[in-house]
Parts: structure tokens; C-alpha cells; sequence
């Protein structure tokens, strides 16, 4: 047999706390305890060319233009869970946007992360100010594309730090920067986004990945309001192979 390497047992142990199952909250306590042991190393960090690529000081203007703001690495993806590795480039972000009906776990393996998140509140068209009271408004809010959000205080993380949760209902919102440097964190969401669910697919649950910005002062209560965007221009990732141990099993056949 393989050899059970760390992250192989967060994985493990992913795949057995979703789909909520029982005494889910005691296995995403031991999940989340898992996580927090992993380090760059266990997960091939230390082979990432796009690491490498903040450290060394190319700073030619046009070079620099063509790279992605953010690297994806993969590492695993089945209907249940999808596991893989964001590295936030030197002075750049993810851009705020949501995970619907989705668990997220963040747990930084490398540099400095801001995370700034929201959660998104019941909104009715008598709660839009004055200055959002023509149509149009009224029309995003029995879309669900304008909303009112509670913002959470942003956490400042490092490898040190254990990791952040989102969940359907709290913090499902978020923006990551990385801060002083690149940045790499892994990225553990249930279940994965689903696009376009293939007319076949048991799952027909559709969840896409929306981005938002925040609109106007109005923070009654200390809240915030939220409106749905297309997705930013300026930011895109580019993908790179993961090098870290391979995982003892097919994500298939978990």
C-alpha cells in the first residue's frame, strides 16, 4: 500500500465529512485540524514554477502585462469535493465573489493573505435608499443581483494561521489579496462550482462562481450593498500541473 501522506488524509477526510453527513460538525472540526498541519512541501509548493517566478526579479513591463494576476494548480476534483491551489501573484487578488450553496476551506500554505469577507442578508425592495429607487434596482433585488451584505472583519493569514471557513450562509462572500509578496493557499470547496450541469448529471444543482462590488455608502446597521458585475476583465488565472505526492486513490472512486 501507498504510503498515506498529509494530504491524502485531509482528502480522506473530505470526502467523509461531505455531503453533510452525520456529526458533520465533529468532522469538520478534525477536518479543519488536518488541514491546519499541512505545509507548501506536502503539497509540491517548493516545485511551483509560478512560486519561483515572484521570487526571481523579472520585472520587464511587457512580460509582466502577459502573467495571469492568479496561478491554479489542481489537485483533485470528483462531484463531492474539489481540492487545488491558488497562487496569488505579488500585489494582486481575487476579485469579490461567491460560492453558492457551497463549504469553503482556505488554509494559507505560503506569503501573507488579506481575506475580506461578506454575508449576504435577506434584502426586499422597501429596504433600497432613496437613490437606488428606480427600476432597475428594484428589478436586481427579485433577482438576487442586489443585495444587502454584513461584512465580516478581514483576517490577515500566513502559513502559521489555522485555516478560514466559509459556509452557505456565513462568509460566503470573499476577496483574497496577497500582501508584501506572492501568496499560496489550498483551496477545499464541497460541493465543487457546477456550471452547466450535464443533462444527465444527478447533480442539477447550478453553481457558478458571480462576482460582485459594493455600491454606495449606505451601511445601515453596518451593512453594505452588493451588486453582482460581470466578471472583472483584469482578472484571470492561468493553470499549472501539480507536483506534489500523488494521491493514493482516483478522486472517482471515493
Amino acid at each position: 500500500t501507498k504510503m498515506c501522506h498529509a494530504l491524502d488524509k485531509v482528502v480522506q477526510l473530505a470526502m467523509s465529512t461531505f455531503p453533510k453527513s452525520e456529526n458533520f460538525l465533529h468532522k469538520l472540526e478534525r477536518l479543519l485540524a488536518q488541514t491546519n498541519q499541512l505545509t507548501g512541501k506536502d503539497v509540491g509548493l517548493d516545485k511551483s514554477r509560478s512560486m519561483v517566478r515572484d521570487s526571481k526579479s523579472i520585472r520587464a513591463e511587457e512580460y509582466e502585462d502577459s502573467l495571469a494576476p492568479v496561478t491554479y494548480i489542481p489537485v483533485t476534483e470528483n462531484p463531492v469535493i474539489s481540492v487545488g491551489i491558488f497562487i496569488v501573484h505579488e500585489g494582486e487578488r481575487i476579485p469579490m465573489h461567491d460560492h453558492p450553496n457551497m463549504y469553503g476551506i482556505i488554509k494559507c500554505l505560503q506569503g501573507h493573505l488579506r481575506i475580506s469577507s461578506l454575508t449576504r442578508k435577506e434584502t426586499q425592495s422597501r429596504d433600497l435608499p432613496e437613490k437606488f429607487s428606480a427600476e432597475i434596482f428594484q428589478r436586481k433585488i427579485q433577482t438576487g443581483q442586489l443585495f444587502l451584505a454584513e461584512p465580516h472583519l478581514p483576517v490577515l493569514v500566513n502559513s502559521e494561521s489555522p485555516p478560514c471557513i466559509l459556509k452557505p450562509d456565513m462568509g460566503n462572500i470573499h476577496q483574497i489579496e496577497s500582501v508584501n509578496g506572492a501568496a499560496a493557499f489550498l483551496d477545499i470547496l464541497s460541493p465543487p462550482y457546477n456550471i452547466d450541469p450535464e443533462p444527465d448529471s444527478p447533480d442539477q444543482q447550478e453553481r457558478d462562481c458571480n462576482y460582485y462590488r459594493v455600491i454606495g455608502e449606505e451601511r445601515e446597521g453596518g451593512k453594505t450593498w452588493l451588486i453582482q458585475i460581470p466578471s472583472p476583465t483584469n482578472f484571470f488565472c492561468d493553470t499549472e500541473s501539480y507536483q506534489g505526492p500523488q494521491l493514493s486513490r482516483d478522486p472517482a472512486d471515493y
